[in-house]
């Protein structure tokens, strides 16, 4: 079975209310970019390339600073090298590229193995992660990340930011239940978060093969899809994913 993961839209454990500390000003020092106030008192201070720039996917130098951290923020849930949904296309991202470390502005009681900061950027527990390592080796990215609890105390769990680097085609639409779609979205889009409607959308068995993690590139919301194998284990660890629902396999 494949099982697909959705991210709440409310803020919750899964998508909890905090940020990356210190994560732009990281990127500006790197390019010395200078930090210049807004253009009106009401207007937050902007950073500025002044001499050195990053280039874009063709090669390009970046004109703007905002334009670059939007596709910094972008290859950690988009095609790399695709030109389809980005012109130019996402670069690789860069040993400075990564977060270094996330604040949580509130506690949860429960813990959370994935985790959608700002952005749509993840990160994972370690625990997690050792399982996708070694079920996905070398598939997906991985870099670590400090995460600090509202009172300044570094989370007892170690964890890692994330990038998928799997990306199907695997979703099936004339074999899929059309009340389960709104095929004439582009990309198709299923009606509801809910396990009912996951049931009716058919997956490819050959397309998916052996994989355990990944994304698809013709079908909305979820976000990741898993394998039985890999929800499996992780039921086993004791570990806690966002919702997710079972679907059809053909």
């Amino acid at each position: 079975m494949v099982w697909a993961i959705v991210i709440p839209s409310e803020f919750n454990e899964f998508f909890p209310r905090g940020g990356f500390r210190g994560y732009k000003e990281a990127l500006a020092a790197h390019y010395k970019a200078e930090r210049r106030p807004g253009l009106t008192p009401q207007h937050p201070p902007q950073y500025v390339f002044t001499s050195e720039r990053p280039e874009d996917g063709d090669g390009n130098p970046y004109a703007a600073f905002t334009t670059y951290t939007f596709h910094v923020s972008e290859k950690f849930h988009s095609v790399i090298g695709d030109r389809s949904r980005h012109d130019p296309p996402l670069l690789p991202i860069q040993p400075h590229e990564w977060p270094a470390e996330y604040v949580y502005k509130r506690p949860y009681k429960r813990q959370a193995a994935m985790i959608q900061g700002p952005n749509r950027m993840f990160f994972v527990s370690d625990p997690l992660r050792d399982i996708i390592e070694r079920l996905d080796p070398g598939v997906h990215q991985f870099n670590p990340i400090r995460v600090i609890l509202p009172k300044g105390e570094e989370h007892p769990v170690r964890h890692h930011m994330m990038i998928v680097g799997r990306w199907l085609d695997s979703f099936r639409l004339e074999e899929s239940d059309p009340n389960s779609l709104h095929a004439d979205h582009k990309p198709p889009l299923v009606k509801a978060s809910h396990k009912e409607a996951f049931r009716g959308v058919a997956m490819s068995s050959v397309e998916i093969g052996t994989s355990h993690l990944w994304c698809e590139r013709r079908l909305r919301p979820a976000t990741f899809y898993i394998s039985d194998t890999l929800k499996d284990e992780v039921v086993e660890a004791g570990l806690r994913l966002p919702p997710h629902y079972k679907m059809r396999m053909v």
